[in-house]
């Protein structure tokens, strides 16, 4: 028995062969397979040239290549066994054709499904050892014959066969022991401590605690206990922990918070900063609650500074756990193909690993949303409903359950229950004004512009900053209502406006009548914005909102020149 499956005295052939012979298969005509077994074979290709092997497992290939639902239970379900038998024998009767033609072989070792690549002429791979454990098949039941003993030297026997097992374990083993074992992240632990002055020592006890609870809600870091350190630091690669030191201070007109940011285990400062609110214009309680949400949002949302420090780390594409979900979540509001394509992945992975991930699955579901939104699969969509209702099963107060259930159901038309469930998790999480402007946007495309126009404008407020959503929600309101001027203004306060602000930009100017400017301002759109015509024809794919709106949507690109007069329902969610 080789390792990998590999049989003892091939030859493994180099990288580039190995990829030059997976791309000769797939193309080749005389492999007559179908395109599910293509699928397949892509697949499990594609996942060992990009170092993804750890993740060549029967629950990824179901979900990923058959369409299994997330709940596919590999003991229960044989689909993927079954189909890798059946390529197996197929590719063998393909070898077996071309025997006389040089070059390397594919092979899918039984047991595992990790392709091997050797030369042509050497003998099929073995059998993985273990494989009857693995597919629950039944030994065969031992003859007779092989029951009795062939000489009188069968204690020999017997000890001999027992030392070549002890050497094959401990040689397995050392093998495992050799493998990279890629990390499985998990969130963060912060720990908050408060340096008030004297006078100031109750209300910063207050602010500690709100914060507390604050962080808690958005579902991204944990709170930092003696218990759950001790027992995480075993694996330091895969643990990160951050000391937030705070002093609070407060007089007549306002009150404010200093806070600081530093990696414990280094002791770099990474981030301060300091957030002050103006008691006069406010109640004190209710400047104070501001104040906290805004320093929890800058320090726990999906893209705030811990969770930033915790995407640069110098980790494999293909880590799973809590990693995985930040660079899919950042893969989503990127529309970053490559990205969804690996979040896919390792979001599987680890969902495999830990079917009660919650995070994982959500962040999939919105994964999905828009790898079906790509391709034009709309199985996707079921898919990533049903992950999104997992999720808000297993975490109701998630946001991240809640902005996948939202951003999946309007996908499928279900617009009352997607905005049920966005106002579901802003109930939960009052302070995560990024759920508030993703449901501010679903309210507004519906048809419900007041109220769209609220939330986004409650976003704003939240954050004490603009958001990209709520902006793109108060900017095609503006247009909505014929105040292009208006809108072209708000659209150029947008710091780094995505290409569906630019493109609504765009029609607001043309709408104005100004061919000029209009010119000059897409000719520089195109510089910034590459994507801009793809982007234009995919914004209103499946749009479902007020007729006059899209209308005049569809008259202001048409006055641009842009290629396809379709903008703004495909927003990330």
């Amino acid at each position: 028995m080789a390792a990998n499956g590999v049989s003892s005295g091939a030859r493994v052939v180099s990288e580039e062969e190995a990829r030059a012979e997976a791309e000769r298969l797939l193309a080749d005509p005389r492999l007559h397979v179908s395109e599910r077994y293509r699928a397949f074979l892509r697949y499990i290709v594609d996942a060992r040239f990009e170092g993804r092997s750890d993740t060549i497992k029967a629950y990824s290939i179901a979900v990923d290549v058959f369409n299994r639902p997330a709940s596919f239970d590999p003991s229960s379900d044989p689909i993927v066994r079954i189909e890798a038998t059946r390529l197996r024998e197929t590719l063998q009767k393909y070898y077996d054709q071309i025997a006389d033609e040089p070059g390397a072989r594919l092979d899918i070792p039984r047991g595992r499904y990790v392709p091997v690549f050797v030369e042509r002429g050497q003998p099929p791979c073995h059998d993985e050892e273990g494989e009857l454990q693995e597919v629950g098949l039944p030994a065969e039941e031992p003859t007779q014959a092989a029951l009795r003993p062939v000489s009188g030297n069968w204690r020999h026997l017997v000890m001999g066969g027992a030392a070549f097992l002890a050497v094959s374990l401990a040689a397995g083993l050392a093998y495992d022991a050799a493998s990279p074992k890629l990390p499985n992240t998990q969130k963060p632990f912060v720990a908050l401590s408060m340096n008030p002055s004297e006078q100031d020592k109750a209300a910063g006890e207050a602010v500690t605690e709100d914060l507390a609870v604050s962080l808690a809600r958005f579902g991204t870091v944990r709170l930092h206990s003696e218990a759950a350190i001790s027992s995480s630091s075993r694996d330091e690669v895969q643990q990160s922990f951050y000391k937030i030191r705070m002093r609070y201070a407060e007089d007549e007109s306002s009150i404010s918070l200093w806070w600081q940011v530093s990696d414990a285990a280094s002791g770099e400062a990474v981030w301060t900063d300091e957030e002050r609110r103006t008691v006069a214009a406010a109640s004190r309680d209710d400047a104070m609650r501001d104040l906290v949400f805004a320093v929890s949002r800058r320090l726990a949302r999906p893209a705030g500074i811990i969770n930033a420090i915790e995407l640069r780390r110098n980790l494999p594409a293909s880590t799973t756990g809590n990693v995985c979900v930040l660079r899919g979540e950042f893969a989503v509001e990127q529309r970053d193909a490559a990205g969804l394509k690996a979040a896919r992945s390792c979001l599987i992975a680890t969902i495999a690993a830990d079917p009660s991930d919650a995070d994982a699955m959500a962040t999939l579901a919105r994964v999905y949303v828009w790898i079906g939104r790509a391709t034009g699969d709309n199985s996707y969509f079921g898919r990533g409903l049903e992950l999104a209702n997992r999720a808000a099963t297993l975490a109701p107060s998630s946001p991240r359950a809640a902005l996948a259930q939202l951003g999946v159901q309007y996908q499928l038309g279900q617009n009352e229950i997607s905005i049920a469930a966005g106002r579901r998790g802003v109930s939960f999480n009052p302070e995560n004004a990024d759920l508030v402007a993703k449901l501010s946007m679903v309210v507004f495309l519906t048809g419900h512009w007041d109220d769209g126009v609220h939330l986004a404008r409650q976003a704003v407020e939240i954050a004490g900053q603009p958001i990209r959503d709520a902006s793109f929600v108060l900017i095609l309101d503006e247009y909505r209502q014929g105040r292009y001027a208006e809108a072209v203004f708000l659209a150029r306060q947008v710091a780094a406006p995505d290409t569906p602000t630019t493109v609504l930009k765009l029609a607001a100017i043309a709408r104005l009548g100004d061919r000029p400017v209009t010119e000059q301002e897409i000719a520089a759109a195109r510089l910034q914005h590459p994507d801009l015509d793809q982007t234009v024809a995919a914004m209103f794919s499946g749009a479902r909102y007020d007729s006059n709106l899209r209308d005049a949507l569809r008259a202001g690109i048409l006055e641009a020149g842009l290629k396809m007069p379709e903008v703004a329902s495909n927003r990330p969610m």
